[in-house]
């Protein structure tokens, strides 16, 4: 059987313990550096593994000196389990208290707690520190999870300490292998003599097989995985959740830094403008826009600016904004991941949160809640929806899906096989559907401005009418598919590389101009009750051709809505059944109640409520409707 992947990390203030905790649940000394030898303390990261029957886990050992807290960042991002130190003999200390911190606000799922140095303090002491313990997890993930006296140098301890651990790895789910792309950030980069740069890190999520070709981001470097381990034993390939060490043979060491990633090549890409949802630390001063501040997101550290796109002015403690993080060099980052951000000077801790998309564009403040709601609780089918909304005529395809969200492209056909809101356009374009009504509108406005501007013209070349509708650069394809849809919907006439409105040589003068008049106020005398066409037809002495012309000439114009097949309402009685359907906002109605409402034929009723669906007035749940 596969042993289970799992990773923890430990957490606390300098000379608490932690790494010689470590040791005696190991028998690894995870001080590496001559200089942590020296000083006995740990100023980077060390490792250590822990096998047993069913777990494979590996241990992070974090410095805790405040000048070091960086390295500490740089090792949790990726763990399943912290190990909160905290000695007897001192109790809970500002590294303490930063650590744990940052604990929670990288959404670190379960923990144990191990009060160290047993020996050194009596049993009273022991009990007031856990008391204190108790009320600095209150409330947290650690909150009733196993507080432990022991004694690394007499063992006390240990064995329910390791069966507290396993019982805190168990409570957690398997990282994600199979339906998310891999990653790797780099937490340390060395050379090996005939084998060239060797990395290792984490393993985030996906897979790695060796001789697979990777990319290093930012950068864009390529090599490929030559060898690989995994708690230093050879390994054919390295799965999410895993300490891994990677040989890249074609890559030199001094252009590998800590915070980079390895994925799989054209998989991911960087963005230097993260959109995020923001918790500041209830200890923290309140923070305000454009503060420069360090941003550690994984095993990365990098300077940026905060810029508030809600309608937050300051940022009191303990409380929560959208903002977006403007940085001032490019990060590797996909919706879902957890960042820190400290102070830029002092670097003190203050707080973090979830990351929402990557890859928009800078907002401006104000940006509708709604948006930025449904990028932080949407499903995955509302997201892309939502993207394909904002990135607009260009259209949004499966890669940049990917790109942005770190799901597998197998993965993503599968769950995005049914999107109503957004239509197909181009080579595996998405286009969402208000999108291309706006871009309907825009088009009507654009010819009828045109053709009374340029009362001579025959036509509109469409090169204009792209460049002046259509963003630069935007795929051959969608401006095709464009163009027919404007075509199918009898809004242009496309004849090779002239557009023309349908019709467009009869203006309506003279008689016609009579029938409009005499048609529009039949509609708007009739409000809710329409006249069929068939009526009109009989009851208007004109040929019954000019007659649907006419009405199609009045949708055209927008006097009238078309609702459904043959239903039209003047828009004026439109705008009023809105405004009067608005009364019942929050409310649950049927169909029924609908038309008891309007005093409505059940055939006006249905069209009428299913053209207030389109347009997000109502929403259907089930029989009924919610007036939104």
């Amino acid at each position: 059987m596969e042993r289970k992947r799992r990773i923890v990390g430990t957490a606390g203030h300098i000379d608490h313990g932690k790494t010689s905790l470590v040791k005696a649940l190991t028998g690894v000394d995870t001080d590496r550096l001559p200089e942590e030898k020296k000083r006995g303390i740990t100023i980077d990261l060390g490792f250590a593994s822990w096998f047993t029957d069913e777990y494979q886990i590996g241990f992070i050992d974090v410095p805790g000196h405040e000048r070091f807290v960086k390295n500490m960042l740089a090792g949790v991002g990726g763990i399943d389990s912290a190990l909160l130190v905290v000695a007897a003999d001192e109790s809970i200390k500002p590294q303490t208290r930063e650590h744990f911190a940052i604990c929670k606000l990288l959404g670190i799922p379960s923990g144990v707690v191990a009060i160290t140095k047993c020996d050194l303090a009596d049993r009273d002491i022991i009990e007031l520190v856990r008391l204190e313990i108790e009320e600095l997890v209150a409330g947290s993930f650690l909150a009733g999870k196993p507080i432990i006296p022991v004694s690394s140098t007499r063992g006390d301890g240990l064995d329910e300490l390791r069966a507290a651990l396993l019982a805190s790895v168990a409570s957690v789910g398997d990282r994600d292998a199979s339906t998310r792309v891999f990653r790797l950030p780099i937490d340390r980069v060395f050379t090996m003599k005939g084998f060239g740069s060797v990395i290792t890190g984490t393993s985030y999520s996906g897979q790695l097989a060796v001789e697979t070709e990777i990319e290093l981001l930012p950068g864009g470097r390529r090599s490929r995985a030559r060898a690989i381990q995994v708690h230093g034993e050879p390994r054919d390939h390295a799965s999410a959740g895993e300490r891994t060490s990677v040989n890249l043979p074609d890559i030199a060491h001094e252009d590998i830094e800590r915070g980079q990633q390895i994925v799989l090549p054209d998989t991911l890409r960087t963005s230097s403008v993260i959109t995020a949802q923001l918790d500041l630390l209830e200890d923290s001063k309140p923070l305000r826009d454009q503060t420069r501040i360090r941003f550690h997101h994984l095993a990365s550290e990098l300077l940026g600016t905060i810029r508030f796109v809600d309608e937050t002015a300051e940022l009191k403690p303990g409380q929560r904004a959208y903002v977006q993080i403007r940085l001032e060099s490019p990060v590797v980052a996909v919706a879902g991941d957890r960042f820190v951000i400290r102070r830029y000077s002092p670097a003190l801790t203050i707080g973090g949160g979830t990351i929402l998309d990557a890859h928009l564009p800078k907002l401006s403040r104000g940006t509708r809640t709604e948006l930025l709601d449904a990028l932080a609780g949407g499903s995955l089918i509302e997201r892309v929806a939502l993207m394909a909304k904002l990135d607009g005529l260009r259209g949004l395809d499966i890669a940049e899906v990917q790109a942005r969200t770190g799901i597998r492209l197998a993965t993503l056909r599968k769950e995005l096989r049914n999107m109503p809101s957004l239509a197909v356009a181009g080579e595996g374009k998405w286009i969402h559907n208000d999108v291309v009504a706006d871009f309907r509108r825009r088009a009507i406005e654009f010819l009828d401005h045109y053709f009374k501007t340029n009362k001579l013209a025959l036509n509109v070349p469409k090169s204009e009418f792209v460049q002046k509708l259509i963003p630069r650069g935007t795929d051959p394809a969608i401006i095709n598919h464009l163009l027919m849809d404007l075509q199918r919907e009898k809004i242009v006439l496309v004849a090779g590389d002239a557009l023309d409105i349908p019709g467009r040589a009869k203006r309506l003068s003279g008689e016609e101009g009579e029938l409009a008049k005499t048609i529009e106020k039949r509609f708007g005398d009739a409000a809710l009750a329409p006249p069929p066409v068939s009526e009109l037809i009989k009851t208007i002495h004109s040929k019954p051709k000019v007659i649907e012309g006419v009405i199609s000439y009045l949708v055209k114009q927008g006097v009238l809505v078309r609702i459904a097949d043959g239903v039209y309402l003047h828009r004026d009685a439109l705008a009023a059944a809105r405004a009067r359907i608005g009364e019942k906002k929050g409310e649950t109605i049927d169909v029924g109640q609908f038309k008891e409402f309007f005093g409505l034929s059940r055939k006006i009723a249905i069209p009428l409520l299913e053209q207030f669906d389109r347009e997000g007035i109502t929403k259907r749940i089930g029989d009924s409707r919610k007036v939104m």
